[in-house]
């Protein structure tokens, strides 16, 4: 019975996903083609993403993310679980900006992905950041504007925006039935 529970589990987060696709610049395409506003798309986000950034004493009231002391300082965090449903409050050919939580500017970009420097048919939209850094211990950091505030992306570099696979089949149809024709 023991060795149930953790097959059990897993068959419950992996069916979560199943009915769920990364969005790449062709299914967009086919989702504004078919007549579908994407800010009407349910978004959702691939991995875990945690934004943070250091707060200043004046500031410790008007946190809204979970509050910690690091060394004696205090950081705020954003903690976006996987699969955290989003819309879109900005498109253009190569940014979506989703928002997963209400209010104003709370909304994270995602980026076309480039391989190399072209953008292909089959390229995600992978989160992005104002600007990549190295920290002295090598690891990348982004640096996101979430409410007017930088935050450091420091979990979630390579979060993709997924969709529901049912999207696709919102297709509006015009059909028309033939009667046939007699003599």
């Amino acid at each position: 019975m023991k060795n149930l529970l953790p097959l059990a589990a897993v068959i419950l987060l992996s069916s979560c996903s199943i009915n769920r696709m990364y969005l790449t610049v062709d299914t967009k395409q086919q989702i504004e083609k078919a007549g579908v506003d994407i800010k009407q798309v349910q978004f959702y986000n691939s991995e875990e993403i945690v934004l943070a950034r250091q707060l200043n004493k004046g500031e410790l009231k008007v946190a809204e993310g979970k509050v910690r002391i690091e060394n004696g300082q205090s950081i705020e965090e954003i903690i976006i679980p996987a699969n955290t449903p989003g819309i879109c409050e900005l498109n253009d050919e190569k940014t979506l900006k989703v928002s997963f939580d209400t209010g104003d500017g709370k909304s994270i970009p995602f980026l076309v992905e480039r391989k190399g420097d072209m953008v292909t048919s089959g390229s995600y939209f992978k989160i992005g950041a104002k600007q990549w850094v190295r920290t002295s211990r090598g690891e990348q950091v982004g640096k996101v504007d979430y409410q007017g505030q930088i935050y450091n992306l420091v979990r979630g570099l390579n979060s993709r925006l997924m969709i529901d696979k049912s999207v696709l089949n919102k297709v509006d149809r015009n059909t028309h039935v033939a009667k046939g024709r007699k003599l």
